[in-house]
Formats: structure tokens, sequence, C-alpha cells
């Protein structure tokens, strides 16, 4: 063992430290975190203030390296053991980026009540016996970036940034919902119906944001079905428990349906309370249609539809999915629909399920092909082919 010398290299580990930390936090705020800070200012500002993704992550990044900075001065900790410096501020990134969609209940650190103060006195004992054992370290033969010692400090870092990941808010759905929320904040309806499309997740309030997107662009009947769905018509408009909204106001929801009522009532009590009074925009129309497809209530919906429609005219995918898959399943239909390129589709849909016997290759191959329409959500919906009929 031989004295540390303070020379050897630290200057070029701390050098490298710090870009490290400054890039991943600055990055990991600016794109992956800032949907979900924007909600938390806005939930415990009561919307009074807005967050701005630019400032906001030059700002946290700066104090939190400030904070660094302080730990650095107080334990001059400069070989192996200076990546233990950015503990505290890392601590605090994950702490500060954990909030999830119960913060409008009530805000709360939660477990980190505990566990911030716990890991933080943890973690200066940890720097104060480095310090003590600093002067023994062995001197590296090598030195620079590469170097044995800055090897040790840019793994350390790794293994922190591993944590901020594991322990701040990671969950994809919520991050597609909020991103989806301050999308539509901005009327940026196409991003909104781009956030999370190529994803199975979903929830029943990223339901529930899709298909308000989907009504702003007059595209609900046509696209409805290519998204995955949970909740039914339950879940097409806010109830303030399964389905919520933290930073978009409901009141625009209800102004492209007709009418805005401010207590709670479910999707079909509304609609029929603004169809029943002459309320309803187009967008209430097919809202309504809506409702009945996702419920699988094809009665309902057939007798509707030419309320709206002209069904021998051109009518939205969805709703030509919906008529040819009744008129398969009624032997005396209400209305007659025939079109040749959707039976046609159709047909090949009837193949692919008798082609399977395992149902859980024919479901797979049936999502794969047919995943974008209503036929495989009615069949997903049932789940069985007895009830399909098919």
């Amino acid at each position: 063992m031989s004295n540390y010398s303070v020379k050897d290299g630290t200057c070029v580990v701390r050098i490298a430290c710090a870009v490290l930390f400054v890039s991943f936090t600055f990055l990991y705020l600016y794109d992956y975190q800032d949907d979900i800070l924007a909600m938390a200012q806005h939930v415990l500002s009561d919307g009074l203030t807005h967050y701005n993704r630019t400032i906001g992550a030059v700002l946290i990044t700066v104090v939190l390296w400030l904070l660094q900075i302080g730990f650095y001065a107080l334990f001059r900790l400069q070989g192996r053991a200076h990546a233990i410096t950015f503990f505290p501020s890392l601590l605090t990134l994950a702490v500060i980026t954990s909030p999830d969609n119960s913060i409008d209940e009530g805000f709360t650190f939660g477990a980190w009540l505990v566990a911030w103060p716990v890991l933080m006195l943890i973690c200066i004992g940890v720097m104060w016996y480095a310090r003590q054992v600093q002067q023994y370290e062995p001197v590296d033969s090598s030195k620079g970036f590469l170097s044995r010692r800055a090897w040790i400090n840019y793994v350390t870092m790794c293994v922190m940034f591993v944590f901020v990941g594991l322990f701040s808010n990671h969950n994809d759905v919520f991050h597609y919902r909020m991103h989806v929320e301050s999308c539509l904040n901005d009327s940026l309806f196409d991003e909104a119906l781009a956030t999370g499309e190529k994803s199975n997740k979903t929830d029943s309030s990223l339901t529930s944001l899709r298909i308000h997107a989907l009504a702003e662009k007059n595209q609900l009947g046509e696209r409805l079905f290519e998204y995955p769905l949970v909740g039914g018509s339950a879940a097409m408009l806010p109830n303030g428990k399964s389905v919520k909204y933290l930073m978009y106001p409901e009141k625009n929801l209800y102004k492209n349906l007709g009418c805005w009522l401010k207590q709670h009532m479910s999707t079909m009590h509304y609609l029929k309370f603004v169809h029943r009074h002459k309320l309803a925009t187009k967008s209430a129309h097919d809202y309504l249609l809506c409702a009945y497809l996702l419920d699988g209530n094809l009665d309902a919906f057939v007798h509707s539809i030419g309320l709206y429609y002209d069904i021998h005219g051109q009518m939205p995918k969805h709703y030509r999915e919906a008529l040819t898959l009744y008129n398969h399943l009624r032997s005396n239909p209400f209305i007659s629909y025939r079109s040749t390129i959707m039976e046609t589709d159709f047909q090949d849909f009837q193949t692919l399920i008798h082609k399977y016997n395992n149902p859980v290759e024919r479901a797979a191959a049936l999502r794969d092909t047919y995943g974008n329409t209503y036929w495989w959500y009615y069949y997903n919906l049932y789940s069985c082919k007895s009830k399909y009929n098919l």
C-alpha cells in the first residue's frame, strides 16, 4: 500500500463523472420525466403554474449538481470513491421523479419519507469512512479517462443511474397518459395519437384520452379499434376514479360533445341525455355508436347508426366492420348490409379462426393480422369461439 496522490488523475476522473452526471440528469429530465414533472407541478399548484421542460431540466440539473459539489467540498473524495458524492443528488432525483397518478388525491412522499433520510445518512456514513481510508488507496499505474480508478467510478455512476431508473416513475402507461394530456393541452392531436401506439399496454384513463383525441380528429369510427382498449364504454368519459384526467380540463371534452355536466354520469346516461335534449354534436354521435361497439351491443348499434349515417354510402371503417359482423351473426338482421371488400376480408378472418385448434395460437394469429379491426376486438371481448358463433 502507498500514500494516495491527490494529483494522480483526480481532476480527470472528477470531470468525467461530472459530465456523466450532468448528461444523464438533463436528458432524463428533458426526454423522459418531463411530463411527470409537468403533472406534479400542475396538481400541486392547482393548475396555476405551467412546467417548462427546458427551464425545468436545466434548473433541476444545476441544483442537483450544486448539491454534489457541496458533498465533495465536505468530504473531498478524490479517488475510487469519488462517484459516491453524486449519490445524494441522484437519490433526490429519484424522489422528485417518482409521483404517480394518486398525487391528485393528496400529496405524499410515501415510502420516501423514511427511505430518503435513511439512505442519506447511510451515504454520509459511507463517505466519511471512504475519507478515512482514502490515504491508503493504492496508486494506479494507469492514468486518464481509462484508468482503473476512472473505470471504478464509471461503474459506480452507472449503478446509481440504474437505481434512479428503478425507483423513479417508470410506468410506461402512466408516461403515455401524461404525454397525451400534455399534447391535448397544446392541441397536438396527431402527436397524442402517436404516443404509445405500438404498445399493447393501456388503462381506462389512457383509453378515454385517446378516444377524445380521435373524436377531435373526426377519426373515432375509423381508428378506435386500432388501439388497445380496456373498460368498455365506461372508459369513454372521466368518472373521477378509474378514469380521470390530471392535467387536461374535462370541460374541453364535454364541450366537444355538446354539454358540460359538472357531476359525473355514466357514459350511456350522459350520451342519451345530450341526444334526448338535442345537444349532441357529431362527436357525440360517434361516441354513442362506439359506446355500443365497445360493449359488444351490436343490436343497439344497428338500430342507431341509420340516424347518423347513410349505411349505403361512405361510413367509417369500424362501422362497416360491425355491420358485416352483425349480418353474419343474425339470421334475421334489422339492417341488411353487404360490402364485397369487407365480405372478402371477413371470410379470411373466419378462415383464420378455424385454422388453429389451440386458443393461444389462434388469438396470436388473429391479433397479428386483424388486431386493428372491430372483429378482433369483438372476438377478444367474448374470448370463446362458441359465443362468437363462427
